[in-house]
């Protein structure tokens, strides 16, 4: 129960952090997804399938963020397919593991939710994806090396601690 209420904690203060970087902190007009980095450290060495359902609830409180203006539901289904495929990685061990690991979830979640939404939009423009895409990479992967000792302290699942997970 401690765990998934500092987990909740984690996913609330992520995504207060994500707009407030994105407003006051922009890199070429883009900010980071802190929320991924928090989904990798909850979900690396977790069951897929419990990986996976967690991620889609941290993505649909994403999506249910009145300043969103995509879709409800694609955020939730990029950190859910993203999380499960982190799951079946497992257990991790070292920063810069995860920090690896932080880039390779941002790239795959941000490609995701872009094809999503040129998907879902009326009018697509994917003219914007690939610089979205590559600056939240580039932004996560700096923040990454910051965020994960904490992170790991605070919603690393016990199985990826006791070296006992799949």
């Amino acid at each position: 129960m401690r765990r998934l209420l500092l987990l909740f904690v984690a996913v609330f203060t992520a995504l207060l952090v994500s707009r407030e970087l994105a407003l006051s902190l922009p890199i070429l007009g883009v900010g980071p997804d802190p929320l991924i980095i928090v989904v990798v450290v909850a979900t690396a060495g977790e069951q897929p399938r419990t990986a996976a359902v967690g991620a889609f609830i941290a993505g649909f409180l994403r999506d249910l963020d009145p300043g969103s203006a995509s879709p409800a539901g694609l955020s939730a289904l990029a950190y859910a397919l993203t999380a499960y495929a982190v799951a079946l990685v497992g257990a991790v061990r070292g920063v810069w593991v995860y920090v690896g690991l932080v880039a390779g979830a941002t790239f795959v979640s941000q490609v995701l939710y872009g094809l999503g939404a040129i998907l879902l939009a009326q009018q697509a423009d994917v003219g914007p994806l690939p610089r979205v895409v590559f600056v939240t990479t580039f932004y996560n992967t700096l923040l990454a090396p910051l965020l994960v000792p904490l992170l790991r302290r605070v919603v690393t699942p016990e199985s990826a601690v006791t070296g006992s997970g799949s």
